[in-house]
């Protein structure tokens, strides 16, 4: 439990007088919580968590050559190579896809930046409008497009 929450809860207990049903309906938490932590008489201590070492570690050097050696290689034929003998990566391809992911650079985007001077080009298209009636016949109305490529102007 955070202290801000158990601050809340003993706030809304003792100066607003609110019930521990009220309480965990207004903040949207479990009566249990509620309770939990109006029998708490100071805050509760803060622990950090340790933090548990990755199953990939061992195995991180040999990806990090293979990568630097064959840039291309997927994540899945790297798994396949740590995977290899006895002593291989038991973990699953998401872990590997994850770490790959981090020490790859990213790729840039793809693109081809098309300059065009003052009336070289001009793009044109048919497009559909709808129908009209004519004298009792429907009829569909067509317009033709067509948009400069160096001042994007419609006609």
């Amino acid at each position: 439990m955070e202290v801000s929450l158990w601050a809340e809860i003993r706030r809304l207990h003792e100066v607003e007088g609110l019930s521990q049903r009220a309480i965990a309906r207004r903040l949207h938490c479990c009566r249990s919580t509620v309770g939990k932590a109006l029998a708490l008489s100071r805050p509760p201590d803060v622990t950090q968590r340790v933090s548990r070492g990755s199953v990939l570690e061992p195995y991180k050097p040999k990806i990090d050559a293979l990568v630097a050696r064959y840039p291309e290689l997927s994540a899945v034929r790297l798994w396949e190579e740590i995977h290899k003998g006895p002593d291989g990566y038991q973990g699953s391809v998401i872990t590997v896809r994850r770490y790959v992911r981090t020490i790859r650079p990213a790729r840039g985007r793809v693109y081809q930046e098309v300059v065009y001077e003052p009336g070289q080009a001009m793009q044109v298209d048919w497009g559909h409008c709808g129908q009209i009636k004519i004298e009792n016949t429907m009829r569909k109305v067509s317009v033709l497009v067509a948009v400069l490529c160096y001042s994007r102007l419609c006609y």
